[in-house]
């Protein structure tokens, strides 16, 4: 199809004809998930949101960028997707046609992710505690290790042996 241009810019070839979508435009965005333009930015400002928590200092170390990256992402898109289908009602929310996923079914698909996410992190109430429990029993069996080897330097030492300490 020739495209013909007038002095004005843009001429249509035929009545009804619609100008050439503009860069940027986002006539064909139902959601918004599928889009970086729109995911990233509130991805991004998740993140910073949440490595700004002292409580949750330990998300800084550079081995859950990750998973830090992919619950934001997540959580960006099921609120693109709630915001979607908040604007719709119930009836065309529920509605799938046949090969295609209602639009409830999306956000539950993307809830479910996110709290998926939130959970490995520790960000819920129920993994924060199973976290902190993990950590104090870590932090109780590293205790316990270094008081039985200082216990077994000491009766060394009570003994005469010589301690080699390692250097």
């Amino acid at each position: 199809m020739s495209e013909r241009r007038g002095s004005a810019g843009w001429v249509p070839e035929f009545e009804g004809q619609r100008p050439p979508f503009a860069e940027g435009n986002e006539l064909a965005v139902k959601h918004g998930a599928k889009s970086p333009r729109k995911v990233d930015p509130i991805a991004q400002a998740l993140v910073s949101e949440l490595l700004a928590d002292a409580s949750l200092d330990y998300l800084r170390a550079p081995r859950y960028a990750a998973a830090v990256q992919a619950w934001a992402k997540a959580e960006a898109k099921s609120a693109l997707i709630t915001e979607w289908v908040d604007s719709m009602p119930i009836e065309m929310a529920a509605e799938s046609k046949q090969g295609q996923t209602s639009p409830l079914e999306l956000l539950r698909k993307w809830e479910t992710t996110a709290q998926n996410h939130r959970s490995r992190l520790g960000l819920d109430p129920l993994s924060a505690a199973r976290l902190g429990k993990d950590v104090a029993q870590a932090r109780q069996a590293d205790t316990a290790v270094a008081l039985t080897r200082m216990r077994e330097e000491h009766e060394r030492s009570m003994r005469g042996e010589v301690i080699d300490d390692g250097e």
